[in-house]
């Protein structure tokens, strides 16, 4: 009567030679088996490594299907360094065989080890784990020596990641022709800031990027950690160390900057799928955490992550409240376009006195110049006709060199043109008197982009938000929370208004100036 067994094949790596090739060794199982009167009721294939940190999966499940079956009573290895290269795996088959009555075959060798096997057998079968583990070992060994040499010579020494292909011909590492530009296009977009991991999930799959061997749609998680690998600048880690790659860059180190940088402005990607327009753009007052968006019963709401776990349940806010209550704070630093337009005739009128001062003072800085040159003409005159001691006319000369070079450094300054400054001061207030209109006017998304240009960051308090603006609208809604009412009437109050729009502090208009460009749907400034 035949008994019931397992046949179970493993090869170290698909490129193992054909005498140990998983068709060899089961052609030759088979046969052992029918010269045995066994019957193979299941067979488990694989080309794994049997020794790492990672237990073999396919090893594993032989193992409890044959502890849950008590008619398989054989289980059949081509060797021995088939079946086991370390001492965790010769537990689990020595176990097999004491607890579970199961008997081990090799084929090729055509030993067995039983619970009759004698006490010499499962000496030589300790030996022989020993002599398998000592070649894995050395195996691994030159395998890492092998690997680490590959690293020094710039070549990555394992599979390259998504828009490269591993050249087996060569050893080296080409350029993926069909996924290399839609990684590249991945990186600009996640620089970009206007676009999040589950926008891109969709859209890199639309157009074609996928999974190298599952070819399916590449998650958020995978991708995050595609936009901080540093090999698509040319470099790699290997071994706890940095190594210039030889490989081709798919993008510049600039651009991988300022990617990275933009994630790690948020929080990890998160599961969510759905697209909300102020995810991120808000913070808890309570505890500092994101505010994230969530959908319920067909309608967008906006709540705390909760983090950091530093209070209870606040609530939610819908995105229709969010987006009136986000309306009220961009009305604190709008006017008018009546107003804009008194506010631009009194800039101009600034612009046109202070044109006229300065030309004043630099005529009268030249006359200066021209006199102090007169009178070192003279001297030299003086000198030359003998009226003057050595040390009396080096004395006169060094105090008028540096009246000259005091006057020509006021000149030089008095030559700057001033025409930027009040063409900034120019955009501001048409920006101003246009911002509110524009705000209602725009889509949630294009909301959003408004007030990230006006904005640092928003903290949401209960069901109010506060604003942190960029300069210069800082200062403008700070002067109307002084003065305890609206923009316009806090301006009319402020004598100093044409210094605050035309000499702001710090390079604020040259910082804003950048900004406005972020804003290309709704309003975009004369750069």
């Amino acid at each position: 009567m035949m008994e019931d067994a397992l046949l179970y094949l493993r090869v170290s790596s698909k490129g193992q030679e054909d005498g140990y090739s998983l068709d060899a060794q089961e052609k030759l199982g088979f046969e052992y088996a029918k010269k045995h009167n066994l019957n193979i009721i299941k067979v488990w294939r694989g080309a794994e490594s049997a020794w790492g940190k990672i237990e073999r999966r396919k090893f594993g499940q032989m193992i409890d299907y044959a502890k849950k079956h008590n008619n398989v009573r054989h289980i059949i290895f081509d060797i021995l360094d088939r079946m086991t290269r370390n001492d965790s795996d010769k537990i689990k088959i020595v176990d097999l065989v004491r607890s579970y009555n199961k008997t081990i075959h090799f084929s090729r060798s055509n030993k067995i080890y039983s619970r009759e096997s004698s006490p010499d057998d499962e000496f030589m079968l300790d030996i022989e784990v020993a002599v398998a583990k000592k070649m894995s070992n050395d195996i691994s060994r030159k395998t890492t020596m092998g690997m680490k040499e590959k690293a020094e010579q710039g070549i990555y020494p394992s599979n390259c990641p998504l828009g490269y292909v591993n050249n087996h011909k060569t050893g080296g590492i080409d350029v993926d022709p069909q996924a290399a530009p839609l990684v590249k296009e991945l990186f600009e977009r996640i620089a970009s800031g206007s676009y999040s991991l589950a926008m891109m999930e969709e859209e890199m799959f639309a157009k074609g990027l996928r999974h190298k061997t599952r070819h399916t749609k590449i998650p958020k998680t995978t991708l995050y950690r595609m936009v901080y690998n540093p090999f698509y600048y040319g470099e790699f880690m290997w071994g706890h160390k940095m190594y210039k790659g030889t490989h081709t860059p798919l993008v510049s180190k600039e651009l991988w900057d300022k990617a990275t940088a933009m994630l790690g402005n948020t929080h990890r990607p998160m599961s969510c799928k759905k697209k909300y327009a102020f995810r991120g753009l808000l913070r808890c007052k309570v505890c500092d955490c994101t505010v994230l968006g969530e959908t319920q019963k067909g309608h967008i709401y906006y709540r705390c992550s909760f983090s950091k776990g530093q209070h209870a349940h606040k609530g939610y806010i819908r995105e229709e409240e969010l987006t009136h209550t986000f309306g009220n704070v961009v009305k604190t630093i709008s006017i008018s376009k009546d107003f804009g337009g008194w506010l631009l005739d009194g800039i101009s009128q600034i612009s046109t006195q202070q044109g006229q001062l300065t030309e004043n003072r630099r005529k009268v800085l030249q006359d200066d110049y021209n006199k102090t040159k007169g009178k070192l003409s003279k001297l030299y005159d003086f000198a030359l006709e003998g009226q003057l001691n050595h040390d009396m006319f080096a004395q006169k000369e060094r105090e008028l060199n540096n009246t000259l070079q005091t006057l020509q450094n006021s000149l030089d300054a008095m030559g700057k043109d001033k025409t930027e400054i009040f063409g900034k001061a120019h955009q501001t207030i048409e920006l101003l008197s246009n911002l509110s209109n524009l705000y209602e006017k725009a889509d949630n998304f294009e909301k959003a982009n408004i007030l990230k240009l006006v904005g640092n960051y928003y903290i949401l308090d209960g069901r109010e938000i506060q604003a942190d603006f960029r300069l210069p609208f800082n200062h403008l809604a700070r002067f109307a929370q002084e003065e305890h009412q609206p923009l316009e009437k806090a301006i009319k109050n402020l004598p100093s208004i044409g210094k605050v729009l035309t000499e702001p502090k710090g390079s604020s208009f040259a910082k804003w100036g950048g900004v406005h460009l972020r804003l290309p749907c709704c309003y975009c400034l004369p750069a």
